[in-house]
């Protein structure tokens, strides 16, 4: 319920300037003198005032009331317009998110539908402000998303995506909800679809692709046992594979009028899916699809945000790191400068911390944070076993870090389990929620 309040008095200057002290959004309690028609007059901190209503339903709830709580939506010189905050909607105490996406879309003149409150609710979760123009962006993007009925949990999602500064579309959403597979474990799944794929004697064409795509996704797992410029070599590779969207690849192509792709390329995949689906395989296909997938998910993570005041900026990558027949999932973050115009990774000045999965439920994490030449270094582990490996490999470490021309300053190995990476950030279960009433 919106209305214009009007002085019975000409006031002198403007409505915001009376002694009174109203402000917009302000929670104000009132005294109801009298209902006449569609008017009412209605006292505030002992000011009268004259309100004309919308309606005769407002002036009957009004007349049954001797006080009503409204909230102050809009100032003017003329006019203060008022919302009556409906009795159902007040809450002593505390008030959960439900209570409060609603009093807040209704403050705001905002449509209370399913799905703004519901939105309005992942919202809040997430510390963002409920306006028409996020809403409205989001629930566009879920609709599309959903093709359908879209419920909390794909709410959650949305909010979660932009409180982390990613974009926020029907595509970002489907991979953003995807569970991905530990790199190995995918890679692995995939080069054993392929080379089932050879067996049924393919086409040459499509033998030559398979084979192209075989020895570029080989070279995608580094050794471990393999001497350090050796490795080095094999993660810029990776990297170079994994870290490049096929928007980007086709991009630069484009723009520089090039028609060859380089071996280690996602566009070599891309293509090697469209052939396997044109020659029948479509389980190998979908293989192949699956792996891509994982991996645009996996580059979705890494979109910058702005920089955002006390918040640190990473680059994410998974990769796969080989000792002999084993291979294992590694990932690897490492931090932005985070000053304005600049989002480059500086090396006399970072934070690089890396997870190797030795087992399906064992990780260990090395957190190396670096100042100038200085090294701090941080080992977790849950395992005792792999903690005394840490210990035994220290003078290896420092050694290592010493040839590149780093002092390892200070080292520290913890028993714990490390926390996974992860940018999207959802609350478990419902968020408790306060409403306060500023008095001015």
């Amino acid at each position: 319920m919106s209305f214009p309040i009007t002085f019975p008095i000409s006031p002198v200057g403007s409505a915001a300037d009376q002694d009174f002290g109203l402000r917009v959004f302000q929670r104000v309690n009132a005294q109801v003198l009298s209902v006449t028609g569609t008017s009412a007059i209605l006292e505030v901190e002992g000011h009268p005032f004259v309100a004309q209503l919308t309606s005769a339903d407002q002036a009957a709830e009004l007349a049954s009331r001797q006080t009503a709580q409204f909230i102050v939506t809009e100032l003017s010189n003329q006019s203060v317009t008022l919302k009556l905050v409906k009795s159902e909607t007040l809450v002593a105490g505390a008030s959960n998110a439900a209570d409060l996406a609603g009093e807040i879309l209704e403050a705001n003149n905002l449509p209370q539908t399913s799905e703004s409150l519901t939105l309005a609710r992942a919202l809040l979760k997430q510390h963002l402000p409920v306006t028409p123009r996020l809403l409205s962006e989001l629930i566009d993007a879920l609709a599309e998303h959903a093709a359908g009925p879209w419920r909390q949990a794909e709410a959650d999602l949305a909010a979660a995506m932009k409180a982390a500064g990613l974009p926020v579309t029907a595509q970002s959403l489907t991979l953003a909800a995807r569970t991905a597979a530990p790199t190995a474990e995918a890679l692995s799944r995939l080069i054993a679809a392929l080379t089932q794929a050879l067996s049924q004697n393919p086409p040459p064409e499509l033998r030559r692709q398979i084979n192209v795509g075989l020895q570029a996704l080989n070279s995608l797992a580094a050794n471990w046992a393999g001497k350090s410029p050796q490795m080095a070599d094999q993660l810029k590779a990776a990297a170079g594979m994994l870290g490049r969207s096929i928007e980007n690849i086709l991009l630069e192509q484009n723009q520089a009028g090039e028609k060859s792709i380089s071996k280690n390329s996602l566009v070599l995949l891309a293509q090697l899916q469209t052939a396997l689906q044109e020659a029948g395989q479509k389980e190998s296909a979908q293989a192949v699809g699956e792996f891509l997938s994982d991996v645009r998910r996996e580059q979705l993570m890494n979109v910058k945000p702005d920089p955002i005041p006390g918040q640190g900026q990473w680059s994410e990558m998974g990769f796969v790191l080989r000792d002999g027949e084993k291979i294992f999932s590694a990932r690897l973050k490492v931090a932005h400068e985070t000053h304005a115009g600049s989002s480059k990774i500086n090396p006399a000045y970072t934070r690089l911390i890396l997870q190797v999965d030795l087992q399906a439920d064992e990780t260990v994490e090395v957190d190396l944070s670096l100042v100038g030449r200085q090294i701090r270094a941080a080992i977790m582990a849950e395992d005792a076993t792999w903690r005394k490996v840490a210990h035994e490999e220290l003078p290896s470490l420092e050694a290592a870090l010493g040839g590149l021309g780093y002092q390892l300053d200070e080292a520290q190995i913890g028993a714990g389990k490390p926390k996974p990476f992860e940018k999207i950030q959802i609350p478990a279960g419902d968020v408790s929620l306060l409403t306060v009433n500023i008095e001015v």
